[in-house]
């Protein structure tokens, strides 16, 4: 029997997402492919709100925030990089690793990051080039203030580069309206998609900055001036530099057209339906959040669990007896904390409920294990 996904990604997919992986593996260029990759590109456009340059890379999106670094800013280079969480510290490492210098602001997990930490450190150092922040920190939950933060990138006239993995089709994120330079993504989860695509959006502005880049790049693969180039010179038959796997921009494709259909502000509805049902049964069992809901993304909620009870415990009482995957938190939350995800397509209000209903029944067995 097939374990239901409830986690911050992967996540479950509808049926007509699915089937795309099952037909004939299709040729990645020619007269079908560029239709379809222009297509997705599209979709993918107005899901980010932006008029800017999108690029689909078969990766991850860890690869597509590698691409995005290597891509804008150069070594040597300092940025103002908040975490809040287990993401904000792996963009401190992409960043290192790209010859980056990270000037930290260092915020607490159950916190979001403070426009006014990044408005003043702008203000006293004009040599940061930019700002990079997570916009969902999945570790925790917490959804971090993108709209400010872009306007506070915008009034010190520098670049802000958004890791919205977790959160881009879950929650408002306009590029364009907020100012957001740079964005980058996965297919796996709240786009409703698989594994296997890093998304980068790149605005004009940022461009500039890309195109200013030195002509010897630090990666073959990764510069997305690369990318561009077989926009520009190979568009009608072949744009882009490497073999697709096709059969998973189809199925991004169809999880795209199904997002749209429903529009994104009705899903963004559901999703708030659906944390607000979840949110207000856990505490019905007497388990606490672990941010006040106002600090929560939409799509995923985390919540301590019940006193002398371990999250491993919960999670692998879910798994075996009611076929239900949730996961933990990270670091040294793991032992404490449960995280539930509720995005993509294929969620929906009855699994919560069972969701719940297995909680219920879990808990007087776990008080009494421990």
């Amino acid at each position: 029997m097939h374990t239901k996904l409830l986690i911050p990604g992967p996540t479950e997919v509808e049926d007509s997402v699915l089937d795309w992986l099952s037909r004939p593996v299709e040729a990645h260029y020619g007269d079908y492919w560029v239709s379809v990759h222009n297509e997705t590109i599209d979709l993918l456009g107005r899901v980010f709100g932006t008029a800017g340059k999108v690029f689909m890379l078969p990766g991850s999106g860890s690869l597509a925030a590698d691409a995005a670094v290597q891509s804008v800013f150069a070594p040597g280079q300092r940025v103002l990089l908040g975490i809040n969480g287990h993401f904000g510290h792996r963009w401190r490492e992409i960043l290192a690793a790209n010859g980056v210098v990270p000037v930290i602001v260092d915020i607490p997990p159950d916190q979001p990051l403070p426009p006014e930490a990044f408005d003043a450190a702008l203000a006293v150092d004009p040599g940061l080039a930019g700002i990079v922040v997570v916009h969902l920190e999945t570790s925790t939950s917490v959804l971090n203030p993108l709209k400010e933060l872009a306007a506070v990138a915008r009034k010190h006239n520098r670049l802000i580069m958004a890791d919205a993995v977790s959160s881009l089709g879950g929650t408002p994120l306009p590029m364009d309206e907020w100012g957001v330079d740079v964005c980058v993504s996965g297919s796996q989860k709240c786009l409703g998609g698989v594994a296997g695509l890093g998304i980068v959006a790149v605005n004009d502005r940022a461009w500039e900055a890309i195109a200013s880049q030195p002509d010897y790049p630090r990666s073959w693969y990764l510069d997305l001036r690369r990318w561009q180039w077989y926009v520009e010179n190979w568009g009608d038959w072949h744009p882009f530099p490497v073999t697709m796997p096709c059969s998973v921009i189809l199925a991004l494709r169809a999880a795209l057209q199904s997002l749209l259909a429903e529009g994104l502000d009705a899903r963004f509805a559901r999703y708030e339906q659906l944390a607000a049902r979840l949110r207000s049964g856990l505490a019905d069992l007497g388990m606490r959040l672990f941010v006040p809901p106002a600090l929560m993304a939409p799509v995923l909620t985390a919540a301590w669990c019940p006193d002398g009870v371990d999250s491993g415990a919960i999670i692998r009482y879910l798994a075996e007896e009611h076929q239900l995957k949730i996961t933990a938190g990270f670091g040294p939350y793991k032992p404490y904390v449960i995280r539930v995800g509720h995005m993509g397509n294929a969620i929906n209000a009855a699994d919560i409920d069972q969701l719940l209903a297995a909680l219920k029944e879990f808990l007087p067995i776990g008080a009494r294990a421990s």
